[in-house]
């Protein structure tokens, strides 16, 4: 995947974010440095473990069933969150992003442009049917979603390799989404399937308040600016009595 790091103000280069503009396809690549310099591409089946925008009962809530959330979200703005540790409390600094994206998604936010948002843990060293430790991550997965409590982000759970053989190789959602090895979390910010910036974080480096700031920074700078918070309406003044 060929990067192209963005420029900040100053003329430096931001050492995570990056651009493009290349369209989203399918493709499964081996973990070659040549496969991780391709052009983007993508699709994004996982199996969804928190899903808050819809009831249970809605047909389109589809936790604990596979998804794939690139089809289904289609040409929207999308916010794609990916991560290979799964946080054990509340305080990771995933949930400061997840917050953040609960806020751009709201009413206040970008709803009115359908921009959307969803978090990947890349925790499966096989493919979901055949990893017998997908129980246990899903638990994980649900314990910080308990204490995060998502209110728009979906969140779920992918795996990082597949192992048809004995050499793994890296599925699509990772290689479409620009995610090398030394990645450990990596945010995308993509509209009808192109990527217009991609943030990447090595493990022991999370993303900061920086970042997130850089996130809705980027967002406002591509659809505009964010919708005005609602301002409750004014009582009216009782009028007076009539002296006598």
């Amino acid at each position: 995947m060929p990067s192209n790091p963005a420029d900040s103000k100053n003329g430096m280069r931001h050492p995570h974010a990056e651009n493009a503009s290349s369209p989203i396809n399918v493709r499964v690549a081996r973990m070659t440095p040549s496969a991780r310099n391709r052009p983007i591409d993508a699709a994004t089946c996982i199996q969804p473990v928190a899903e808050p925008r819809f009831p249970a009962e809605d047909v389109r809530n589809r936790t604990g069933k596979l998804q794939d959330l690139v089809t289904d979200y289609g040409l929207n703005p999308m916010v794609a969150v990916f991560s290979r540790t799964i946080p054990t409390d509340a305080n990771n600094p995933l949930a400061a992003v997840v917050h953040k994206l609960d806020d751009l998604t709201s009413e206040d936010g970008w709803k009115d442009r359908r921009l959307g948002a969803y978090l990947v843990f890349l925790a499966l060293k096989d493919e979901f049917r055949k990893d017998d430790s997908r129980d246990a991550r899903i638990k994980e997965i649900s314990q910080f979603v308990s204490g995060v409590m998502p209110k728009r982000v979906t969140v779920g759970l992918a795996e990082a390799t597949e192992m048809p053989q004995a050499q793994p190789l890296v599925p699509a959602q990772v290689t479409a989404m620009g995610i090398a090895p030394e990645d450990d979390v990596v945010i995308v910010f993509y509209d009808k399937f192109h990527v217009i910036k991609r943030w990447k974080f090595k493990a022991g480096m999370p993303p900061g308040e920086g970042d997130v700031a850089a996130i809705e920074a980027e967002v406002a700078k591509h659809l505009g600016p964010r919708k005005k918070k609602s301002e409750e309406p004014k009582k009216q003044e009782e009028p007076k009595a009539a002296k006598k």
